[in-house]
């Protein structure tokens, strides 16, 4: 002990830098725990000799192993056993956590993760090289992510992860919510699936419920994602007298019928849409009534009023009703030439357009019907020639193009007497 301090009072009195002398002690520090470190761990492996021979293992040599810790690299020896139809093992590694061909202990890599969940390879190298007393590239951050990802899937999905259940737990609410996201991919797009389950949690001290989140699962496979969240619930919970309320946005894979399955049995489920995506959906849907979003939102979310909406929604589809009757009912398939045609003849008809449009296409070739006293003068004429009778059509009519002379009307009365 007195050669330790004299060493550290010799560091502190050789520099005269604030900074370096922090880091000569540092260094100090960490070199005199990696040594008792090495030294500890070799007198452990010692202390295993009985133990594992009598499992029928034999000593066969002693190899040096170094590893990264979160106090630096260590390098020690330990003892290599092998046994008959069994496979050689490292007692001490096999105690320490330090796994085959891994180069950093558990913490290490546990401290490197944490970072890099907020921050880029690059960053997290950054961080990881100024904070810790250990070295690490950003290619070494992005290996140790993937594998540790691919251990803790299979951990996560184990069959045995459950064995130690006993017991289910009963809870009065249990909240589900699911979503889906895209990102970018080098070779293409990734989706990757999130689900939460929370609790309802009753705080008798202040009578009211909390919604605490119990577990959460991501994966880039909905069908993992899925597997996952159906086993946690079928293992952890007793549903049978548990509300469930489930929510989402409403794509592919996130309906009621999908959550249905995720639930199995259960006293009730109720499932809603979530407050972005039900108004973004009301917009989208009533692009063409501006009018109307702001009162079916209003309805929904805010006075939760089933009448007013059910009234709002028989408003809005009344404006859209004769297009969905027509083109959708009865198992209709269209052309496109056809479904175009059909509904701009709908179309025309809400506007009270289509005489307009149907006769649009000759108004170059009306009749002008120029002046109104030379016409009057035609018809006088008219009127005065002799008709011959004659056996054929005994019913007739005649439209004028200026309505509401009253001679025109008589004449048409006569003729169809």
């Amino acid at each position: 002990m007195e050669s330790i301090i004299t060493d550290i009072v010799k560091i502190i009195k050789s520099e005269n830098n604030v900074i370096a002398r922090e880091k000569a002690l540092m260094c100090c520090f960490f070199d005199l725990i990696r040594e008792l470190m090495k030294l500890a761990l070799e007198e452990v492996d010692a202390g295993l000799v009985e133990e594992t021979k009598k499992q029928g293992y034999q000593i066969e040599k002693k190899n040096k192993r170094s590893v990264v810790t979160a106090f630096g690299e260590i390098s020690y020896w330990r003892r290599r056993y092998v046994c008959p139809g069994k496979k050689a093992k490292y007692p001490l590694d096999k105690l320490m956590g330090y796994d085959k061909y891994k180069r950093y202990s558990v913490l290490a890599v546990k401290d490197v993760l944490q970072v890099s969940a907020v921050a880029t390879y690059r960053n997290t190298a950054l961080a990881v090289n100024t904070l810790s007393c250990f070295k690490i590239s950003h290619g070494q951050v992005g290996k140790l992510i993937v594998q540790a990802g691919k251990q803790i899937k299979v951990q996560q999905q184990s069959e045995e992860r459950y064995d130690g259940i006993t017991q289910k737990k009963k809870v009065p609410v249990l909240y589900l919510e699911g979503d889906g996201v895209v990102i970018k991919g080098t070779k293409k797009r990734l989706e990757f699936h999130r689900y939460q389950v929370c609790e309802d949690i009753i705080n008798l001290s202040k009578t009211r419920r909390k919604r605490v989140q119990a577990k959460e699962f991501v994966s880039l496979g909905r069908l993992d994602a899925l597997r996952e969240i159906k086993a946690y619930l079928a293992n952890t919970y007793d549903l049978s007298d548990t509300l469930i309320i489930s929510n989402a946005d409403g794509g592919a894979g996130y309906s009621k019928k999908d959550f249905d399955e995720i639930v199995g049995y259960c006293k009730q489920h109720e499932h809603f849409l979530d407050v972005f995506h039900l108004n973004k959906k009301i917009k989208d849907r009533l692009s063409f009534m501006p009018a109307m979003q702001s009162k079916l939102i209003s309805a929904v979310e805010f006075k939760y009023d089933r009448h007013l909406t059910d009234v709002i929604l028989d408003t809005i589809e009344s404006n859209h009703r004769k297009y969905t009757y027509r083109v959708k009912g009865q198992g209709k398939y269209w052309s496109e030439d056809g479904a175009e045609g059909i509904l701009r003849v709908l179309t025309c008809i809400k506007n009270k357009e289509l005489e307009y449009w149907l006769s649009s296409e000759f108004a170059g070739g009306q009749l002008d019907i120029g002046d109104q006293e030379e016409l009057k003068g035609a018809v006088r004429a008219s009127l005065r020639k002799t008709h011959e009778a004659h056996l054929g059509i005994h019913h007739g009519a005649i439209e004028s193009l200026t309505a509401g002379h009253s001679y025109l009307n008589d004449f048409s009365r006569k003729i169809n007497i």
